[in-house]
């Protein structure tokens, strides 16, 4: 498979009414090659960037006035040698020419999802309700007004578009029909019908990234480890640089307990341009969230000495969780300490309930509520309410059904506390095997939806392994 790289069209016309085709050409390029069989098309806004998406070729499109028709100068290169592998005139439209260029790329490119000129001139200029009402079928146009809808903050009237689109039996095309299907998904949170609409693209476009990486997503958020590492697989086979992926599938690898694969993906993850800092912190969470404290500790003691500012010094935070959970409270606090000397440094206005959290959520409540004390007067309210914690008189969710579902709806890496309160509940409904199960991975400091309640995470985790047995 040849990785395409499609540059912006170079307007050589002198007629600024055509600008529109700089970006509309590309587009409707990509979208004839997405489903065919030898090329992967790239929407690439500079050379740079074509290069860190594994281009393997570059293409390379001017269009100028030929009478009165428009012609498309194209040149394909090769990006390891730097040569010219093709190159060509086309004359005529805009449709005609982007469906020759594409079947010249690859033979078994789609036409575009509209043959009205107009309509695809309308659509360019991002008049979307002119094109549809010129081409009601035009699919692509669709998704553009639907888009453009719900970037404006109007979901409601996104999803009665998408509704209108897809009343049409005649919508072309199948891939724009399964596009408009996920948005309308997405839109009314159906899960069960966006995952039937990304294995519907990956099946029209098996050469796409973005439905696999979705349905990872999917089969990372509900815990189904292998599923996600399988899928984020197919997303590295077809993009193997891609960043996202390759950090997503090493928690997906921690999760599912293989350290020694994470291991791998992270360094392959931090070879890539400014990920190196990114590795090293994953690296500390999996090993963390696996209770191999000593590791994790190592690895976040490491990036803070590279650069102590990164995340505001979130991984001398970490170290220090790691070293007392490790056994070693004495020298944990020092550590700490380094963190909220950073934060101070900073003007951090939260250091001294920060300092609180740290006491509390170590065992030492008279010393948290001492810490809580030397926060300036503009924090007093949020103090009030830690107290109020801190004291019994606020009680966290206990709802069984409703932290299931905050459970199931949260990043793995950071569902520490809702984690923890279903455990806890699970146990009170005598369901201790599955709570055991939650309890599997060890939640990372500050994974909690509400930061006042994130210092009874460790004191209720560690209390749910005592009662549950698990050393």
């Amino acid at each position: 498979m040849e990785r395409v790289a499609i540059l912006p069209f170079s307007n050589l016309t002198g007629d600024a009414a055509l600008d529109w085709i700089a970006n509309a050409g590309p587009t409707i390029l990509s979208e004839e090659l997405t489903s065919g069989a030898h090329v992967v098309p790239l929407r690439a806004t500079s050379v740079g960037t074509a290069a860190l998406q594994g281009a393997t070729q570059l293409l390379h499109c001017t269009f100028s006035r030929r009478g009165a028709s428009l012609q498309i100068a194209f040149a394909l290169e090769d990006t390891e040698s730097h040569r010219m592998t093709a190159t060509g005139l086309i004359d005529g439209t805009v449709l005609f020419a982007m469906n020759s260029l594409a079947r010249t790329l690859d033979a078994a490119a789609r036409p575009f999802s509209t043959p009205n000129a107009d309509a695809a001139e309308a659509w360019g200029r991002g008049e979307f309700e002119r094109a549809v009402t010129l081409d009601p079928d035009f699919g692509t146009a669709w998704l553009s007004w639907m888009a453009q809808a719900a970037q404006a903050g109007k979901p409601d009237a996104a999803t009665v578009l998408a509704e209108r689109a897809l009343a049409r039996a005649s919508l072309r095309t199948p891939l724009n029909k399964a596009q408009v299907q996920l948005n309308a998904a997405v839109l009314h949170k159906d899960e069960p019908a966006r995952i039937a609409a990304l294995k519907e693209l990956a099946t029209l476009a098996p050469h796409d990234t973005g439905p696999f990486m979705g349905l990872a997503e999917i089969e990372q958020r509900h815990r189904r480890y292998s599923a996600a590492i399988e899928l984020f697989r197919r997303v590295l086979d077809l993009e193997p640089g891609n960043p996202a992926a390759l950090n997503s599938l090493g928690y997906a690898q921690g999760g599912n307990g293989d350290l020694d694969a994470a291991k791998k993906t992270f360094e392959i993850y931090g070879q890539l341009p400014v990920q190196a800092n990114n590795s090293l912190d994953s690296l500390g969470e999996v090993h963390f969230m696996n209770g191999k404290f000593a590791e994790a500790e190592k690895y976040f003691t490491q990036l803070s000495a590279r650069e102590p500012g990164f995340l505001n010094g979130a991984p001398a935070m970490k170290a220090a969780y790691a070293h007392w959970l490790a056994g070693d409270l004495a020298g944990a606090d020092p550590l700490m300490r380094k963190y909220l000397d950073l934060r101070l440094k900073q003007n951090d206005p939260l250091v001294a309930w920060r300092e609180g959290v740290w006491f509390y959520a170590t065992g030492r409540p008279d010393q948290a509520m001492a810490a809580l004390a030397k926060a300036p007067p503009a924090q007093a309210a949020n103090m009030d309410r830690q107290r109020a914690v801190w004291r019994g008189q606020f009680h966290p969710l206990e709802d069984l059904e409703q932290l299931k579902k905050l459970v199931e709806n949260a990043n793995p890496a950071a569902d520490g506390l809702q984690r923890t309160l279903y455990a806890e509940a699970l146990v009170k409904a005598g369901k201790k095997d599955e709570a055991r199960a939650l309890l599997k991975l060890w939640p990372l400091p500050e994974s909690s939806v509400d930061p006042i309640l994130q210092s009874l995470l460790y004191p209720r985790y560690l209390a749910l392994r005592k009662t549950l047995g698990i050393q």
